[in-house]
């Protein structure tokens, strides 16, 4: 790193803060992989159908139980 130890700190004076200090020469390189995502059998969406009532009445039944 260019900004660490005395000489750094003792000519910040000289500098400025809009320095670039290197990284406007910085590039990107090419990707190494893809981000395509293909779907399998995990993640295709099973049939939105409602089976069970979303609360019981059982549950309701033991909310109400006072015999203890």
């Amino acid at each position: 790193m260019a900004n660490q130890g005395a000489a750094y700190i003792m000519g910040s004076d000289k500098t400025s803060v809009d320095d670039p200090m290197g990284s406007n020469q910085l590039y990107r390189e090419g990707l190494e992989f893809t981000t395509e995502v293909n779907q399998d059998a995990l993640q295709v969406d099973m049939p939105k159908k409602q089976t069970k009532p979303t609360v019981e009445a059982s549950l309701f039944a033991m909310a109400e139980q006072r015999d203890y």
